[in-house]
Formats: C-alpha cells, structure tokens, sequence
C-alpha cells in the first residue's frame, strides 16, 4: 500500500520512494515521498476488530494544521517519518464482526465527532493518505456514488466544523455576519451554511481576486483588508456604507489575526465564535498585521463589559456532518475543491497545498485511475 510522508534530510537518504520532492518551509527543508509500505492483515473473526473497518483510501488531502507536526517530523535527530493525511475517502474492504451497517464496497469518509459521548473523539486517522486503514466504525460515515472520491476527500472537516460553528452560533434572522479569513477552506463552507439559511453574510479577506467568487457565493459584500494598511478605518468606512453600526456575530478561523481587530466593531450582547489559530509555529517572522488591534487586556475587558460570547470550536457532532452531507446532496453546499492531482504529481500537491498564496478550496491527491473520483 502506498501513503505520503514527511521527513528530514536523515531519513530521505535512506527511504526508498515512489516518487518524491522538497520544500522550504519556515526555515526547514522537509522532504515528501511517496512511499511503499506494508499492506495490513486484517481478520474480520478477530473479536478485537468486532467493531472496526478495513478501507481502501482512493483520496486524500492535508489540512493547514498538519503542517506543524510535519515540521516536528523532519527537525527529529533520530530520523523517521510521518505519514500525512487529514481527510480521505475510500471504499470498505472488510468490516468486523459487529458491523452490521457496512459492507464491502459502501463509500465512506472519516467521521471526526467530538460528541461527548463518542469513545473515540476527534479526527479518525492523522494518517489518512495510507491506502489500507483500519478505523473503528463509529469514526466512519457512508457517502453517496453520485459525490466523486476527490469531493469527499475534501468535504469532511471543513463540513462538519463549520456546520457545528453555524448551529452553535444560532443567528436570529436579519443578523448580520463577518466571517473573515473568507478564502480559507473552513470559511467558504461557513459562508455557503449561511447564505443557504438566508442570512446576511459579510466575507473579510486580504484577497482582492477572491472578491468576484465571494460575492458568486452569494455574500452581501466584501471587506477586503490590504495587509499594508490599518484595518480599523477600513472596518469603520465599511460598516457606514452598508448601513450598520457594528456586526451582530463573527466567524473566524484564525483568532489571533482577527479577535484584537473585531470585537470594538461587534454588537452588545453579539457572538464571535472561532476554530483555531493561525500563527502556529514559534519561528514566525513578526507580521504587522496580525500584531494590529486592541491591546488583549482591552480585548478582554470589552468581551466582558459588552456581554459578548466568545466560543470556541472544536470539529463538531456527527448530526452537524450529515446535515451538511445532506445539503450537499441537495446541491446547497458545493465542495470547494481548488485542484486534484495524483501519482506523478506530488510536486505540485506540495506546492499548492502549503505554499501556494491565493489557494480557494482543498488540493486532493487521488490514487484512481479517475481523478475526479470514478470507481477506481
């Protein structure tokens, strides 16, 4: 079986690859390979697979995250690697004894819940580009033949966090919304949940080319923040001309660029809620903008003095995956998919997936034949 995998100059002397190539990335070449690695054994008779799944991956993709542990991987003295993959979608091979809900050949993605009731909690595989997996049934959820392999390798936790941040977020009808970082993969699926619930959507962007497909989604308007500038002026210039005082709720997938700029311009008693940080690596050169905003003391105290809810978020239920499986099907929630490339083109997947400014969508790397997900 075939997966990708991250390393440092040690071990990719000695790796043996399928296919390979480097990147500079924050002051470290990491090396990706495409490797050969042993398949697995998997006996459905085993009671202590009663409840898992072998799978078959035909796609795959990386999430923004994954970029701090690959960097851990090639800066190890000892060596090793580590293989990558946050989202996939495959077929099943064999299902243990008790799974009676699967079979043979059902397609299905990863089911990341964090339901407090959930025995396995968060992300079903860190290592979903391995093309043999075995996943306990609960972290699995079917999808349709009518959606291709490499949509689904991009839908699952992008879905799932911004449905679960729509349903926490309960905006009342007429609300008006930013969302920000509005070209990041868990923002588009958040403007397209709330635009099909007919609300009022405000897309914040440092990306003046992505305004015409923000607006093609269906957004009020665009905020965009040139990286050069103080955005407070631009904020306020904003919120006159379209009428509003302040917004009544925030989305935002980066915390730490965004809190200190918006909660002066969030309404009394409004909601901001967020899924993660965007400076993760303690080797980032200073950056004007994201250091721009309010003081955190003063963040903190107009949080309080303002009665605002400050929420954060974590993946989300498996009733928030299907709702937005179910509105994909409906063709309300389209799949921002910004390429898919397979074997021959790592290179490529490397680039756009963690070097590439201006990316709309996931980069998908397919092991079918059919690279837009046919039966492989």
């Amino acid at each position: 079986m075939r997966a990708l995998v991250a390393m440092g100059e040690r071990s990719a002397s000695q790796v043996r690859a399928l296919e390979g190539c480097s990147a500079q990335l924050h002051g470290s070449v990491v090396h990706f390979a495409l490797v050969q690695r042993p398949d697995i054994d998997f006996d459905p008779a085993d009671p202590a697979h009663a409840q898992d799944v072998l799978l078959r991956v035909h796609a795959f993709s990386c999430n923004y995250r994954e970029k701090g542990r690959l960097l851990q991987a090639a800066r190890r003295p000892e060596g090793g690697y580590l293989v990558l993959g946050s989202e996939f979608a495959g077929t099943v091979v064999k299902v243990g004894s008790g799974v009676q809900d699967l079979q043979p050949g059902d397609r299905v993605f990863g089911d990341g819940a964090v339901d407090a009731t959930s025995a396995h909690p968060g992300l079903s595989t860190q290592r979903g580009s391995q093309e043999l997996q075995v996943l306990p049934r609960a972290k699995l959820m079917r999808f349709p033949a009518t959606m291709p392999f490499a949509d689904a390798a991009a839908f699952s936790v992008g879905a799932q966090t911004a449905y679960s941040m729509v349903r926490r977020l309960h905006p009342a009808r007429g609300a008006q919304i930013a969302v920000t970082a509005a070209t990041s993969n868990t923002s588009l699926f958040v403007i397209q949940a709330l635009v099909a619930r007919g609300h009022a959507v405000h897309a914040l962007t440092t990306s003046a080319a992505a305004v015409p497909r923000l607006r093609a989604m269906g957004v009020k308007d665009c905020c965009v923040l040139a990286r050069s500038e103080d955005a407070d002026p631009v904020l306020q210039d904003y919120l006159a001309a379209h009428g509003m005082a302040k917004f009544d709720a925030v989305v935002d997938p980066f915390m730490d660029i965004y809190l200190r700029k918006l909660v002066r311009h969030l309404q009394r008693g409004g909601s901001y809620i967020t899924c993660g940080v965007y400076q993760q690596f303690s080797e980032e050169e200073p950056d004007a903008f994201m250091e721009q905003g309010l003081p955190l003391a003063e963040v903190f105290s107009l949080i309080i003095r303002k009665n605002i809810s400050l929420v954060g978020n974590n993946l989300g239920t498996t009733g928030d995956l299907a709702e937005a499986l179910a509105d994909h099907g409906a063709g309300r929630l389209p799949v921002p998919l910004d390429s898919v490339t397979g074997p021959g083109g790592l290179a490529g997947f490397v680039q756009r997936t963690w070097l590439v400014p201006g990316r709309q969508g996931k980069v998908v790397f397919s092991y079918a034949a059919d690279e837009r997900g046919g039966q492989p």
